[in-house]
C-alpha cells in the first residue's frame, strides 16, 4: 500500500495545501461505510478531485469496487495501446499505476460492493479484454489482475439514509462546496420550490408545443 502521507520533504512542499472542505470530506468517509465511498467516487469530476481519489485508494479499507471504478476512469485502453513500466511510487497523477501497485501488495481484497455498469462500462471492459489478448503472458510491463477484467460479485450500493449527500444538508454542503456532483439546490424547502417551478415550466413548454 502506497500511503499519500509517506512523501519526501521536497514532495510535501510541492503538494497543494489540503483544503478544509476536502479534509472534512475525508473525515466523513473515514467514519462511513464503503457504500458512501463508492457513491462519492461516482460524484467526482476528473482531475478536479484527483487528490481525493488518490487518498481513497491509499486507505486499507478501500473496497475492490472503489478500485475498479477508479481503474476504468483512468482509460486503461490507453495504457494497453502504449504499454510502459509503472513508476515505483505512483503519485496523484498516476492513478492507474497506483491501483496496480497497491494490488501487488495486497490491497482491495475486501469485495463487499457490486461493480455496476456505471463503475465499469461493459463495452470498455470488453475492449480491455480484447486488447490484452494481443499480448502473450508476461510481455506487458505491468499486470492487470483477472479480477479487474471480470468484476463480478458483491452487493449493490446502499448508502444509509443519514449519509445520503443529496438529502442531508451538512453532507450536501460539504459535497457541493468541493464541487462533487450533487443536486443544485440544498435539501429542504428551497429545493421543493425549485422543483415546483421546474414542473410548471415544463408544463408551460408542453402546452406551447401541443
Amino acid at each position: 500500500m502506497y500511503s499519500p502521507d509517506t512523501t519526501t520533504t521536497k514532495q510535501v512542499a510541492a503538494k497543494p495545501k489540503l483544503s478544509e472542505n476536502e479534509r472534512a470530506v475525508r473525515q466523513l468517509l473515514k467514519s462511513s461505510p464503503q457504500d458512501l465511498w463508492l457513491d462519492t467516487l461516482r460524484r467526482t469530476r476528473g482531475t478536479e478531485h484527483r487528490a481525493l481519489v488518490y487518498w481513497m485508494l491509499c486507505q486499507p479499507e478501500c473496497d475492490f469496487a472503489v478500485a475498479v471504478h477508479a481503474f476504468y476512469r483512468c482509460n486503461p485502453t490507453e495504457y494497453l495501446d502504449n504499454p510502459r513500466p509503472l513508476p515505483a511510487r505512483p503519485g496523484p497523477c498516476e492513478i492507474f499505476a497506483l491501483i496496480l501497485r497497491n494490488w501487488e501488495t495486497g490491497s482491495y481484497r475486501t469485495h463487499r460492493l457490486k461493480v455496476d455498469a456505471v463503475d465499469a462500462d461493459p463495452r470498455i471492459v470488453s475492449r480491455v479484454r480484447q486488447k490484452m489478448m494481443v499480448y502473450p503472458d508476461g510481455t506487458l510491463p505491468f499486470t492487470i489482475p483477472p479480477a479487474f477484467i471480470e468484476p463480478t460479485g458483491g452487493s449493490p450500493v446502499k448508502v444509509p439514509t443519514h449519509l445520503q449527500p443529496n438529502e442531508i444538508r451538512d453532507i450536501w454542503s460539504l459535497f457541493s462546496d468541493l464541487g462533487l456532483k450533487v443536486h443544485k439546490s440544498p435539501p429542504g424547502f428551497a429545493r421543493k420550490i425549485a422543483q415546483v417551478r421546474l414542473l410548471f415550466a415544463r408544463m408551460r413548454q408542453g402546452a406551447r408545443q401541443a
